[in-house]
């Protein structure tokens, strides 16, 4: 299998190549300017050159002879032949020096670049057709070449060195989280040893990656108990189903009604492990009123009259019915199977949020117990025991955080347990 390229080799690689890139076309844009700048500068001197020796040969004193002498001697001199062709290709910056020397003149008829090897400049004389201005050009392009090649590779040997140094910068921390993620996964506290100096995006994936492990083993945790509750809950009623068809009591009326409680039991037993594990996250929420919702639970309650109501004739907010039905029928049954009548459901709004809660007036349970309610499959204490299978709370906790809200109980003063389920307005 190929091995994949690391995270520094990547990034090490795209910020050299760009730097290259940035200093290659810097390098071609610097030479350019720099050899159309030399050809200006050294065009008018050539111009300039050339009408002083046209105008001191028209001189026959001797001073203007010993002048045109020394302007031979530095490589301009007079010729009566025409310019011979050229026998290499002409250097770019001497044909930019003719070009210039030609629109200087305001004739460029008169200037003729060649060069043999050596380059030169020929201008054809003001004052005698026949008479050439030969310069000897000088040309600067290798020169110019080769000193912006030499700071190109100087500016890269230093941009390479910032670059790895960058690259290692960006690169460390994450090594550091793939070296630790396992631990994060399994819950060690490691984002504040090994990640201390690393960037804020890596904090907050290592943070990320330590909720998903602390949800993973929660998860875990609920899978366990709920194994472990569905064997505890449907050993008794099967053996009790068991025993009844080896005895053969099927055919009494009294035996074969607990059968049907049994069934029943099992049933539902069934549905809330069912219900927890897949907990409603895919219901679409819907615009609901809420009071019809409550009233439609509370028609269908056993014993009706034993239930009060207390709330506005009318309220509306945005929710995944089906679950919220749910949640508030499980506060119910849990009313019902722990408590003791009078029953009431009261709803309360305010501008932030709204609140359902269910009141009952049971013997209530004990401080010891209360932070143990809502954890799967876990019923209370002896004050508040009976059938169930101990997700009632578990799954209403579970729905009001879906819609973003929480659930909390307290005991009653006297007596009593009240369960409210808080949700946001905005929910």
């Amino acid at each position: 299998m190929k091995r994949s390229p690391s995270t520094f080799s990547l990034i090490l690689g795209l910020l050299v190549l760009a730097l290259l890139l940035a200093l290659t076309l810097a390098s071609m844009l610097s030479t350019r300017i720099t050899l159309r700048a030399g050809s200006e500068t050294y065009g008018h001197l050539v111009v300039v050159a050339a009408l002083a020796a046209d105008e001191l040969a028209m001189h026959k004193d001797v001073d203007s002879a010993q002048t045109i002498g020394r302007m031979d001697e530095v490589g301009l001199h007079f010729s009566d032949t025409p310019p011979p062709p050229a026998t290499v290709r002409l250097s770019p910056m001497v044909t930019d020096v003719g070009r210039e020397v030609g629109a200087i003149l305001g004739d460029p008829s008169r200037v003729v670049v060649t060069q043999t090897p050596a380059p030169q400049i020929w201008i054809r004389s003001a004052h005698d057709r026949k008479r050439w201005i030969v310069l000897h050009a000088l040309s600067y392009r290798r020169q110019v070449i080769v000193s912006s090649m030499l700071v190109m590779i100087l500016a890269g040997v230093i941009a390479l060195v910032i670059a790895s140094f960058a690259a290692r910068m960006l690169t460390q921390p994450l090594e550091r989280l793939a070296t630790h993620a396992r631990g994060l996964l399994a819950g060690e506290p490691v984002l504040q040893t090994q990640l201390t100096g690393s960037p804020r995006e890596v904090q907050q994936l290592a943070l990320a990656i330590g909720q998903a492990g602390e949800r993973l083993r929660h998860a875990a945790r609920e899978r366990e108990l709920m194994l472990a509750g569905i064997s505890h809950d449907l050993r008794t009623p099967l053996a009790r189903l068991r025993l009844a068809l080896e005895l053969g009591d099927a055919s009494d009326a009294q035996r074969r009604q607990a059968m049907v409680t049994d069934l029943e039991e099992l049933d539902s037993a069934l549905e809330q492990c069912l219900a927890f594990v897949r907990d409603g996250r895919d219901e679409p929420s819907r615009d609901i009123d809420i009071v019809t919702l409550i009233g439609q639970l509370l028609a269908l309650r056993a014993h009706s009259d034993d239930w009060q109501w207390h709330g506005p004739a009318l309220f509306s907010a945005r929710i995944k019915p089906s679950l919220l039905r749910r949640a508030i029928g499980n506060l119910m049954d849990n009313a019902e199977r722990y408590g003791a009548a009078p029953f009431e459901v009261r709803l309360q709004t305010d501008a932030t949020s709204w609140t359902v809660s269910v009141i009952d007036q049971g013997p209530g349970v004990s401080h010891e117990q209360l932070e143990w309610l809502g954890r799967p499959f876990h019923r209370g204490d002896q004050a508040r025991s009976g059938s169930g299978t101990g997700l009632g709370l578990s799954i209403v906790a579970r729905a009001a955080e879906i819609h973003r809200g929480e659930l909390n109980w307290r005991n009653g003063t006297p007596r009593g347990f009240i369960a409210s389920i808080r949700i946001p307005v905005q929910a």
